[in-house]
């Protein structure tokens, strides 16, 4: 889900350039990630499906987390990009704090 979720905040990036082959690529890579997530949650077993409302508010505050640090990193470097630019590499960096973290959790 992580995934899709950085896709969808990278459209208006590729939009805003008028990036067409980029676009094509992540509309057809969302289609293929929502369809596998549907089979996912189709295979999950109730006490999987229960733990998801915890991990998607862990995901959605690592986002948050990520995007306010792109965007400090991008105002204090002075190199004050599109806000387009600054939602999906924070969107990048909170997936992989979220990823980081809950490995982390797991192995202590």
């Amino acid at each position: 889900m992580g995934l899709w979720l950085v896709m969808l905040v990278s459209l208006p990036r590729y939009w805003l350039q008028h990036d067409t082959t980029r676009l094509a690529l992540l509309a057809i890579l969302m289609v293929a990630i929502v369809v596998a997530l549907i089979g996912f949650w189709r295979l999950m077993a109730s006490a999987q499906r229960e733990r998801c409302p915890a991990a998607i508010k862990h995901l959605g505050g690592c986002l948050l987390i990520g995007c306010l640090l792109i965007g400090a990193w991008h105002w204090a470097d002075v190199a004050a990009d599109h806000w387009a630019v600054i939602l999906s590499q924070g969107a990048a960096l909170g997936l992989l704090l979220h990823v980081v973290v809950r490995i982390w959790r797991r192995r202590h």
